[in-house]
C-alpha cells in the first residue's frame, strides 16, 4: 500500500479560523493539494515508479533516479503532494482560549533540549523561522529539518522542492507561496508566519516525527 495520495485532514477546514480562513484553506486543500495528488498520479501513470518507490518519500529521496522526461514534473508535484501533507498534517485547530504555556507543553523534553541546545528557547526558534521565512524569493517553504547527525537546521526551499531530496527529516514546514496566505494577510508574510508558528503548531505530531527519525 502506497500513500500517493493526499492525506485526510486531522481537522475541519474552519477549524484554523483566526489564522488561516476556511475560504484560504478550501483552496488549499481541495484546489490546490488535490491537483498535486492528480497530477503526479497522471505522470506516473503507465510506469513502474510506484512499485519501485512504494512510499512518497522513497520517490522524493530518489528524483536521480527518475527518468529524464518526467523528473522534473515528479519533482513539482511530488513535491506539492509531499509537502502540503506535512505541512497540513503538523498544524492543530485553533483553540482562542489555549495558553501558549498549554499549546507547548506536548514538545517532548528530548525535542526541547535539542531546540535550546541550538537556537537557545522557543521563542528564538520562532524568530528564526520567521526571519528566514522572509528571505524566499518568489515561491517556496522555510523547513526546521533534522540532518543525519541529528543536528537542527532551518533551511529554505524553492518552489516546491523540499528536504526529503536532501535526505534531511522535516519537523517544521511553513509554505510561503502567496497562495498560502495572501486572501487572508495581502503582502505581509511576516504576520502569517508568526500566527502559524504561534498558534497552529502541532507540537506532539512534532516531537513524534522527531521520535521516529532518532529511533
Amino acid at each position: 500500500m502506497n500513500n500517493y495520495q493526499r492525506i485526510k485532514l486531522p481537522y475541519e477546514l474552519n477549524e484554523l479560523e483566526w489564522v488561516i480562513s476556511f475560504k484560504t484553506m478550501y483552496y488549499h486543500y481541495n484546489i490546490l493539494h488535490k491537483n498535486y495528488e492528480v497530477k503526479l498520479l497522471e505522470t506516473l501513470r503507465g510506469t513502474e515508479i510506484m512499485e519501485q518507490f512504494p512510499t512518497l518519500e522513497n520517490l522524493m529521496e530518489n528524483l536521480a533516479q527518475l527518468p529524464e522526461e518526467i523528473k522534473d514534473d515528479v519533482r513539482f508535484f511530488g513535491g506539492g503532494l509531499i509537502n502540503h501533507n506535512f505541512f497540513f498534517a503538523h498544524l492543530t485547530k485553533f483553540k482562542p482560549e489555549q495558553k501558549e504555556r498549554e499549546r507547548t507543553e506536548k514538545i517532548s523534553p528530548d525535542l526541547l533540549n535539542l531546540i535550546q541546545e541550538k537556537f537557545g528557547s522557543l521563542e528564538k526558534l520562532k524568530k528564526e523561522l520567521v526571519k528566514s521565512a522572509l528571505k524566499v524569493r518568489g515561491s517556496g517553504w522555510t523547513w526546521l529539518v533534522l540532518n543525519k547527525k541529528g543536528e537542527l537546521k532551518i533551511i529554505n526551499t524553492t518552489n516546491q522542492d523540499g528536504p526529503w531530496s536532501l535526505h534531511l527529516r522535516p519537523l517544521i514546514a511553513i509554505d510561503v507561496w502567496e497562495h498560502a496566505y495572501y486572501l487572508d494577510y495581502g503582502a505581509n508574510r511576516k504576520e502569517y508566519v508568526e500566527k502559524l508558528l504561534e498558534l497552529l503548531l502541532n507540537w506532539e505530531y512534532i516531537s513524534q516525527s522527531y521520535q521516529s527519525y532518532i529511533s
